[in-house]
């Protein structure tokens, strides 16, 4: 089941992320040209403040995650060390969830590093949506800077475009930095509380249940509910045959016909129905 839910969870993010960068453009297109702040006296601070603030608003939800995520690595007998470097080496809740969830279930490595490297194939989309902030940076920054870039750290920085050059270095630093310490911080937590926890063999369905609360708020959307069936019936059939593939064949299909059915959506002068 959890398996069925990654690779679902997987496809609706794929929609999602396929339709954010022409929602992005029409929503600046109907809007005033933005103020753009450059690096100057007495702006030293307020981008890094921002950065923190916004940060703070995404926090409840990113510890909660967190903490279930590092809870379920301690049921499913992985140490604090793997869960631990995983938490800051991907940067990925639902990579780690599918790597952990698809270990466990003694899948071959391999599998399971294309498995999550296909969990965030979305990412390359949010990164094509942000190249123009990004080439407009030093190459160290360009380099390090998108480490940073997950669900959150895209749309709050999409949410202020008027950050240019050093007050957007600024204002990317403190928010992904604040981000990546409350998610390492989560995950201590659970994994700390997960060995004193009672015996009790739900827990081990904690994974699908993330799955599925990450899935169900995204299906909004037409493309993001054909992608998501379009998964779940991939998933299930090569799961019957090859259950070490499922995950990886339903997470192809789901996000192949997120891409196919968004752009299907979106037409010169027009962008993607909700």
């Amino acid at each position: 089941m959890s398996t069925t839910s990654s690779c679902i969870e997987t496809a609706s993010s794929a929609s999602s992320a396929s339709a954010a960068p022409a929602r992005a453009e029409s929503a600046r297109a109907g809007q005033a040209q933005p103020v753009r702040v450059e690096a100057g006296a007495g702006l030293s601070a307020a981008p890094r403040m921002q950065g923190v603030r916004d940060a703070a608003s995404v926090a409840v939800g990113i510890a909660a995650f967190g903490m279930t995520l590092g809870v379920t690595i301690s049921v499913l007998g992985f140490g604090a060390f793997p869960g631990l470097l995983g938490a800051v080496a991907v940067y990925s809740g639902s990579a780690q969830l599918t790597a952990v969830t698809l270990l466990h279930q003694g899948t071959a490595v391999l599998a399971v590093v294309a498995s999550a490297a296909v969990v965030n194939s979305r990412f390359l989309l949010y990164s094509a949506a942000m190249s123009g902030r990004f080439h407009a940076q030093p190459t160290w920054f360009t380099w390090l800077a998108p480490h940073f870039l997950i669900d959150q750290t895209y749309l709050l920085a999409d949410a202020r475009p008027g950050l240019t050059h050093r007050a957007f270095r600024q204002y990317w630093g403190a928010v992904g930095t604040a981000i990546l310490v409350t998610w390492t911080g989560a995950i201590t937590l659970g994994l700390a509380i997960g060995p004193l926890l009672p015996p009790m063999p739900h827990l081990r369905l904690t994974s699908t249940a993330l799955f599925l609360g990450m899935l169900i708020p995204r299906l909004t959307t037409r493309p993001a509910v054909t992608a998501a069936a379009t998964a779940a019936l991939t998933a299930a059939a090569v799961g019957t045959i090859r259950p070490e593939l499922g995950i990886l064949a339903g997470a192809l299909a789901g996000t192949a016909t997120a891409s196919l059915t968004t752009r299907r959506r979106v037409t010169p002068g027009r962008t993607a129905r909700s």
